[in-house]
């Protein structure tokens, strides 16, 4: 174990029992929503995991690691599951958690249990001991499998995250206030770290004889005390955000083919009533403005302009904000303001949208657009005193 660092160690349970804090205000908070609780349980657990070696770095500094032995803090298995039933609550408002569900939590009472017995204490010393204790070899396995436990439910979360992503721009042609692309970084980090962790682990282990532990435990877990409290904050942050009902709401892809009348009256729509330049038209919208089903739209969008909802409307605005940045009158304006008028609401989606879409930054376009003016200018000039 590391030798006692008071700064660190007190950064660690400074940002660990805040976010302790932030999971009780979460469950507490009016209206409750259940997405509060399994993101309370997410910090909970992992702020567990700092105060864990916090607390095991000054207890063995006392010589008094055997106590530590009997109040083990960490929960690896209970992470996973808060991880996919939170990600699962914010991406379908239908979602109910239900008994059956509660059989993904039965492996972090089993843990609870394991550091209660003999073979976690002598499993966990012999880590310290040559030979090593033929405990440790089901502590290791413990460890191993609780990472592998946090990977797996943190790649599900992170296919549903993107299955929503997908779903989102199947319906709305603005994602600020609906996306979830937030969650996506500490979903990454929480299935990383502790496959990282116990790699470095072994690494020093057997390459430098456990000489590197001074440089990596206790910043690691500042770092996790830190990222943990930042996704309480930003989770408090989004709880009044209503999510979109991806989940019960995904319909099977068909077969049918094109309808072209639909997309000439579609084309005609956009180019003549520009219902694209309200930044909250959805596919709704638009289906009422057709009068037909909003699955038609879509399906004739997807099959016979090749985008979703999101890429098709989006494309016309990038359109209308070529036209507009290309009128003399509109030199003294931002390009976020005629972007605005052409229906964006987001400064990065609209950097975002326009990059995909031309290859360039918007302020390289308008520059480019300036000197190819500058140049025919030039040319027009010339020509005239020749």
């Amino acid at each position: 174990m590391t030798s006692p660092n008071p700064i660190l160690s007190t950064i660690i349970f400074v940002f660990a029992f805040q976010a302790i804090v932030l999971g009780v205000l979460l469950v507490t908070k009016r209206p409750r929503k259940q997405s509060n609780i399994f993101l309370s349980l997410l910090i909970f657990f992992f702020a567990l995991m700092a105060l864990n070696i916090g607390l095991v770095n000054i207890l063995w500094s006392r010589g008094m690691i055997e106590v530590f032995r009997y109040m083990q803090l960490e929960l690896l298995y209970g992470i996973g599951p808060a991880l996919y039933f939170y990600t699962k609550s914010v991406t379908d408002k239908e979602f109910v958690f239900s008994k059956r569900d509660a059989i993904h939590f039965v492996p972090v009472v089993l843990e609870f249990i394991f550091y209660r017995t003999a073979f976690y204490r002598l499993g966990a010393d012999g880590l310290y001991q040559t030979p090593t204790h033929p405990y440790t070899k089901i502590y290791l396995a413990e460890q191993w499998l609780g990472s592998f436990s946090i990977m797996s439910y943190a790649i599900i979360s992170l296919w549903l995250l993107f299955q929503y992503q997908s779903w989102l721009k199947q319906y709305y042609s603005n994602l600020e206030h609906k996306s979830l692309r937030w969650l996506q970084l500490p979903i990454i980090i929480y299935a990383l770290f502790w496959i990282g962790w116990n790699f470095f682990a072994e690494v020093d282990k057997y390459f430098f004889d456990k000489s590197l532990k001074e440089y990596y435990i206790l910043p690691t877990f500042v770092g996790l005390a830190i990222v943990t409290c930042w996704i309480g904050f930003k989770g408090y942050l989004k709880t009044h955000k209503e999510t979109s009902g991806y989940a019960s709401q995904k319909s099977k892809p068909t077969l049918d083919d094109p309808n072209p009348d639909l997309a000439k009256q579609l084309t005609e729509l956009m180019e003549k009533k520009k219902p694209y330049l309200n930044s909250d038209l959805d596919l709704n919208t638009l289906a009422e403005l057709l009068e037909v089903s909003p699955k038609q739209v879509s399906q004739t969008i997807n099959r016979s302009f090749s985008k979703n909802f999101y890429e098709y409307v989006n494309s016309y605005r990038i359109e209308a904000f070529k036209e507009l940045v290309a009128q003399p009158e509109n030199k003294k304006l931002t390009l976020l303001g005629l972007a605005f008028e052409c229906g964006f609401n987001s400064k990065s989606t609209f950097n975002d949208v326009f990059k995909k879409s031309t290859g360039k930054t918007p302020s390289q376009y308008a520059k480019q657009l300036k000197n190819k003016s500058e140049r025919k200018q030039s040319v027009v000039s010339y020509d005239e005193h020749a």
